[in-house]
């Protein structure tokens, strides 16, 4: 209790390089007056506050070190020089040699008992290592929870253009044993009831959609007391194929922020609307901006009409403008088809780089050519839901547009076929993986020549939503309106009941929302005499 922490560091080592991501200096911290002193994300009320995704999930490692941070600058090998306690985990993954090399001791699986959810490594009075339900700021060995949440799922009621609601649904096990209250933060509890059946789903319903649902657990003699929440499902009808995506918006923006687009991951770093577009020769006349990206951040993704037979295309130009950071000598893929079915790889080769492709989370099939920083590629995908077919074209002939796909750069086979296809995701992976890219002209369709047209024939998403609403949800009041035009905006909001809350005309394009309580609405926004519908969410 109350010791001192001068002179200590802890470093987080990444498996995939066996490099260090991040280091946090101990100097002039204590522990408590318990003897326990907490690094963590905000649930855990923490000593030192790291953001919410920033631990992975392993194959990766721990390490407590004489030193300073200053002495780990990230990207810096593993080393067991100075370590005085450490531990290399994984969630389901192989063992990491490099790691256990210098970390010692044995790879500990968080998954083990299938409860990664409640569970945690533990480090026990002998110096090993075990798994078992979480005691935060609690001996290891203290009574512990027995109920635990094994997942959790958002499903809509129903998807319109409307005000939806949604479902959500959390599978436990280790009831039947003890009396619990449950209460969510919203809608309605129901599903099993965990003072009497074992292992079930509880189920919260009539949740507005846009509003994430938080559900307590306390009980089992003061040993339960734990939230679990579920991101808010937007219920928003899917995008048809094909899709031309220019990245019409203003400069500065969240892609995230987009209608149709949305994260898949949340972080402080967001992929950016950027001025200026990429143009590859004889391809259909760019238009609107581009985007931006690189390192750690979040991954946003767009998704669309389900592809369940045949092939799903996707065509975009990138130019990676810097690579230097490109640390990892197997570089990293951020450009990823389906649900990481098919995955472009960018790796380093001295200043210039090579693309690479895959179906897994590595990779030896790169390209033979290499591409130089700030000229810019253009790149086809496609992906056959049925074989597993893997294929990539880069910087195909313009002779070849619009008609039928030449010979492809690189092939791989997805073992395991998806079966279905329906998101295209971008990903800010590490700041060792991921350099620094500027992406334009994004297609997805269902042939050669729909992702390689001569000339525009397919409306885009920017011009078939007319108008980007953002933030949204909004949690300060004031969201922004905007579009290509300069002319005023009129703008009629309505609650879920049909009546009309506000109508005023925008000339700055800022609608002032304040007034509103919390929840869904629908704008209705009219200028130069087109019209768009527009879910608005209040936090």
């Amino acid at each position: 209790p109350n010791t001192a922490l001068d002179g200590l560091v802890v470093v987080f080592w990444n498996g995939g390089g066996d490099v260090s991501y991040a280091a946090y200096d101990l100097d002039g911290f204590t522990t408590d007056a318990n003897g326990f002193f907490i690094i963590g994300n905000t649930s855990t009320s923490p000593d030192i506050d790291i953001p919410g995704n920033g631990v992975q999930n392993g194959a990766d490692a721990v390490g407590i070190y004489t030193g300073n941070d200053t002495d780990f600058p990230n990207g810096t090998a593993v080393t067991g020089t100075n370590l005085l306690s450490g531990v290399v985990y994984d969630t389901g993954d192989a063992d990491a040699a490099g790691l256990l090399a210098a970390i010692g001791g044995i790879q500990y699986d968080e998954r083990e008992n299938g409860l990664s959810d409640t569970e945690s490594v533990q480090r026990k009075t002998d110096g090993t290592y075990e798994v078992k339900a979480i005691t935060l700021r609690a001996e290891n060995d203290a009574p512990t929870c027995n109920l635990g949440i094994t997942g959790s799922t958002a499903v809509c009621d129903a998807i319109t253009a409307g005000p939806d609601t949604y479902t959500a649904s959390f599978t436990y096990t280790g009831g039947g044993s003890a009396t619990y209250t449950l209460t969510s933060s919203v809608g309605t509890v129901s599903g099993d009831n965990p003072d009497t059946i074992n292992d079930g789903t509880i189920t919260v319903i009539n949740i507005p959609e846009g509003t994430d649902v938080t559900l307590t657990v306390m009980g089992d003699g003061g040993t339960c007391n734990f939230t679990n929440t579920v991101t808010a499902a937007t219920c928003v009808p899917a995008l048809t194929l094909p899709i031309y995506e220019p990245f019409d918006y203003t400069d500065g923006q969240n892609l995230s922020d987009q209608t149709n687009w949305e994260n898949e991951s949340n972080s402080s770093d967001e992929i950016l609307i950027a001025n200026g577009n990429l143009t590859y020769a004889g391809l259909a006349a760019s238009n609107g901006a581009s985007i931006t990206f690189d390192g750690v951040g979040s991954d946003t993704k767009i998704v669309f009409t389900s592809v369940t037979s045949g092939e799903l295309f996707t065509s975009f130009l990138i130019d990676v403008t810097d690579i230097s950071n490109v640390t990892n000598t197997n570089g990293g893929y951020s450009i990823i088809l389906g649900g990481f079915d098919a995955r472009l790889w960018i790796r380093p080769n001295g200043t210039d780089y090579e693309i690479g492709l895959s179906n897994g989370s590595s990779t030896t099939n790169y390209t033979t050519t290499t591409y130089a920083t700030n000229d810019t590629v253009m790149i086809v995908m496609s992906y056959n839901v049925t074989d597993g077919t893997i294929n990539a074209w880069v910087n195909p002939n313009s002779s070849d547009f619009g008609g039928t796909a030449p010979a492809v750069t690189l092939t791989d086979t997805d073992a395991s076929p998806a079966g279905t296809m329906s998101q295209f995701l971008l990903r800010q992976d590490s700041a060792t993986e991921t350099p620094f890219i500027t992406f334009d002209e994004l297609r997805l369709g269902t042939t050669w020549s729909e992702v390689t047209p001569l000339t525009l024939s397919v409306d885009s998403v920017s011009n078939i939503t007319g108008f980007s609403v953002y933030p949204n949800p909004v949690s300060n009041g004031f969201v922004n309106i905007a579009s290509k035009y300069n002319d005023s905006i009129a703008v009629s909001v309505f609650d879920i009941l049909g009546k009309q809350v506000l109508n005023t005309k925008l000339n700055n394009n800022t609608l002032n929302v304040s007034t509103l309580k919390a929840g869904v609405y629908i704008l209705n926004i009219t200028q130069n005499n087109i019209t768009s519908t527009k879910k608005l969410v209040v936090k």
